[in-house]
């Protein structure tokens, strides 16, 4: 049986953008993300997403520190402790994609 690959949670915050207020961006709040074991969290498809939320993940995945990484689910994220909008992504490291110098906690 081959090994389950790799996943991680990452917790973003919506949040205007100090240079420019009319913009929104999203700021990780857990930036080298969570280890999932197990199944994980239940997310709906990253597609029911507004396109606003879509393009920013985008972005921000399309970056090179997340290479060999494929964001699987993404939703809302509700967080009791903590006032604003947060989003739950998982990521999950892609086989084949993988060369010795990549590890999982270099997200």
């Amino acid at each position: 049986m081959a090994p389950q690959p790799s996943r991680r949670l990452l917790i973003f915050q919506e949040a205007r953008n100090p240079q420019n207020p009319t913009e929104v961006v999203y700021l990780p709040v857990n930036k080298l993300g969570l280890p999932i074991c197990g199944p994980g969290p239940e997310l709906p498809s990253i597609l029911e997403l507004p396109l606003r939320i879509l393009r920013a993940f985008t972005e921000i995945f399309n970056q090179p520190r997340y290479k060999g990484w494929a964001l699987v689910s993404a939703g809302p994220y509700h967080d009791t402790s903590e006032e604003g909008k947060y989003y739950a992504v998982v990521l999950e490291q892609v086989p084949g994609n993988l060369q010795p110098q990549d590890s999982p906690v270099t997200l």
